[in-house]
């Protein structure tokens, strides 16, 4: 054999040798084909299993409490007091003016005074009150206070009227008819500035 050929058979050896020993590396050196599926870890790892348990939550439901309720005691206002309409008497007793308007119900008109009035003892800053002519319990005591007026006119009990009291009762003007709130306001104005003049 001549020296080329023994280097080529060589070759091929070492080439057999070095296919072989891929192969060899590659399989992982293991012989069963199920032992390649197997995956060990690097590091064992402990898995905890947890509680399946639950802890009984104690639920207190929150009692709501009960607050106090204030009943409004509604006042009643006498109908008289002190020979007067009780609701002008307990005006007085705050006001040095009360600016009176007298109505009666389901009127459009006597609607209108009472709206008037009220905004005229606004402006003025006087009492206010409104009285239906037709509650005999405060027309009887009201004309009995009219008796003491100035003239005839004064002493009649008709609607609608704003009648301006001076305290303690006084009566210190008449306004018949439809009166307007600037009207009331200024008789308002001079009963204030007015001194009073006690009647009997």
């Amino acid at each position: 054999m001549s020296q080329r050929v023994r280097i080529i058979a060589l070759c091929a050896l070492v080439a057999l040798v070095a296919l072989g020993g891929g192969l060899f590396l590659m399989s992982g050196g293991q012989s069963s084909p199920d032992a390649a599926t197997q995956i060990k870890p690097l590091h064992p790892v402990k898995h905890h299993v947890r509680s399946t348990t639950v802890k009984a939550t104690k639920k207190t439901t929150a009692v709501p409490k009960k607050k106090a309720v204030r009943v409004k005691r509604r006042t009643v206002t006498p109908a008289v007091i002190d020979g007067m309409p009780g609701s002008l008497y307990l005006e007085l007793q705050t006001h040095d003016v009360v600016v009176v308007a007298i109505y009666a119900p389901k009127s459009s008109v006597d609607a209108m005074v009472l709206a008037e009035a009220r905004k005229g003892a606004s402006d003025a800053g006087a009492g206010f009150v409104a009285l239906n002519v037709t509650n005999e319990k405060i027309a009887a005591p009201l004309t009995s206070l009219l008796t003491t007026g100035a003239s005839a006119a004064d002493r009649v009990l008709d609607d609608p009227a704003v009648l301006v009291f001076q305290r303690p009762r006084t009566l210190f003007v008449r306004l018949s008819g439809y009166t307007d709130r600037d009207t009331v306001a200024q008789a308002a104005t001079n009963a204030a500035a007015a001194p009073a003049v006690a009647q009997s």
